[in-house]
Order: C-alpha cells, then sequence, then structure tokens
C-alpha cells in the first residue's frame, strides 16, 4: 500500500453531526424515483465534481472505465448516488456501487466493480476530509462487512499518485465511523469515511470509490453485492491549500498589519 505522504498523524477527527439534512441539499433528491444524471455530475453548490465508473477491478480499483456509465440518484435509497453501468449485452444497469459479473473484464476475476470518482475542483488537504455513505445494511462493526451485502474500498488519489485501502485497511484504520443507524423498514443506515485517518497529513485531489471482493476479515463477497451509496463529500469544509503566490500575498499582508499598528502607536506615544 502506498502512502501518500511520509507523515502519518495518529489523531483521529472527532465525530461529525448528523448529515441527513443533505441529502435533501439538491432539487434532484426531491423525488423517490431513480433520477439520470449527467456525466460528470457537479452537485449544486459543491466544489467536487462526481463521475460513475465501471468495470474496475475491486482489488486495485484499477481498470476503470466511465464510458457507457453515469451518475444516478434516489436507486433504493433516498438521497443517495449511484451508478447507471453498461453490462456485456449492452444493456443499462441502475446501480450502486457494488460488485457485477463482468465476462470482458480484464482482471480475469469475471467480475467488477462500479464506482463514483470524487474529484475536487483544486488540491485539498485530508485534514477534516471525509465522505458520506448509505446502505451498508448493518449498524455495528464489532464483526466484519456482511458477505451478503458489500464492503467499501477507497483510492485516494494525491500528487504523489493513488493509496489503495481495501475493506481490511478501512477497519483496521478505524476510518469508518456510524452516523446513523441501519432502519429496516427504510433500509437507511449513514457512515463516514475519514480519508485523513487512512492517509494522514497530505494533499488530495480526488478519491474512488468502489467495492471490495472480501469482507474485512477476507471471506468471499456475494455477487452481485446490495450496492451502497454515495451521499455527500465535506470538499466544502476542506482546508485549502493556498498557492504559492497566495500565500505570499497573505504573509506580506500581515507584515503590512503589524507595520501600521506599529506606526499607530508610535503616534499617540509622540502625542502624548
Amino acid at each position: 500500500m502506498k502512502s501518500l505522504s511520509a507523515t502519518r498523524s495518529p489523531q483521529r477527527q472527532p465525530l461529525a453531526g448528523l448529515v441527513a439534512a443533505l441529502m435533501l441539499a439538491s432539487p434532484a433528491l426531491s423525488s423517490a424515483s431513480t433520477i439520470e444524471l449527467s456525466q460528470p455530475y457537479t452537485p449544486a453548490g459543491q466544489n467536487y465534481s462526481i463521475t460513475a465508473l465501471q468495470s474496475m477491478n475491486p482489488l486495485t480499483l484499477q481498470g476503470a472505465m466511465a464510458m457507457g456509465a453515469n451518475p444516478n440518484v434516489n436507486l433504493d435509497f433516498q438521497g443517495g448516488f449511484g451508478v447507471r453501468y453498461t453490462n456485456s449485452s449492452g444493456s443499462l444497469v441502475d446501480f450502486g456501487i457494488g460488485l457485477y459479473y463482468d465476462a470482458g473484464c480484464n482482471s480475469g476475476l469475471q467480475l467488477s466493480s462500479t464506482g463514483l470518482n470524487v474529484q475536487f475542483n483544486q488540491t485539498i488537504s485530508s485534514q477534516g476530509l471525509f465522505l458520506t455513505i448509505g446502505h451498508l445494511g448493518f449498524s455495528d462493526l464489532s464483526t466484519d462487512f456482511s458477505t451478503g451485502t458489500v464492503a467499501p474500498t477507497i483510492s485516494v488519489n494525491g500528487p504523489s499518485g493513488p493509496s489503495f485501502f481495501s475493506a481490511h485497511d478501512i477497519l483496521a484504520n478505524h476510518a469508518l465511523t456510524l452516523l446513523t443507524s441501519y432502519d429496516p423498514i427504510a433500509q437507511t443506515d449513514l457512515w463516514k469515511i475519514d480519508v485523513h485517518a487512512l492517509v494522514g497529513d497530505a494533499l488530495v485531489n480526488n478519491v474512488t470509490l468502489g467495492a471490495d471482493i472480501h469482507n474485512g476479515g477476507g471471506a468471499t463477497m456475494t455477487v452481485p453485492s446490495d450496492p451502497y451509496f454515495l451521499v455527500s463529500a465535506n470538499g466544502g469544509n476542506c482546508a485549502m491549500i493556498p498557492e504559492p503566490g497566495s500565500a505570499f500575498l497573505i504573509l506580506s499582508a500581515g507584515l503590512g498589519c503589524m507595520i501600521i499598528t506599529r506606526r499607530r502607536n508610535r503616534s499617540l506615544i509622540s502625542a502624548r
């Protein structure tokens, strides 16, 4: 597993507040029916775009194809973004993020993962960066992910290259936190994936969510899996990394304020 940064912080981010209200942030989320979205799709008011992917190798999240796929919303999970992919017979299939049979997959596995890539408008810090996902189908991480549902994976991509984290890595790094418990009637549950818990202090350009072929303990997952969905990314709340020129201007402005303040203090003393 390749690290994005040589510096790794053992600290964890505090638990975020409930984010269910985010599911109603876009007018497109007001309907319960599945809505097909443009490729890529930019949620209203956000600083990132979402691109649907198919034919990903679930062991590495490599080999992804954007052609033939597009994002959707509200499939099995109100307010959740999923993937509409093209199967081997050329038919369009509404799905989420999960495993599906793919006879044309080059990985030799005869199955692939759909996925969603979240591309930020500019490089951001991993500090405080997390993704909200839903529909994992349970509320207790004392055991591994259920082999009958889905296990998430993530690739975090920065200036130094990608870092891939399996379902086992996510659990081992305590990077998954329950936000709202599973409701068996509505079949909803919300979770937070803490990117900083995985990569430490690092710069991030984009992240890709996929589905693992194994659960956290290594058991083989059911195919096709019951998929999960992306609800939101909090990229707008991250500490942005200023450009070198901007950092110089900020420093210069600060020094200027200090000089002006000292001159004013001297003038007041002289006037006395």
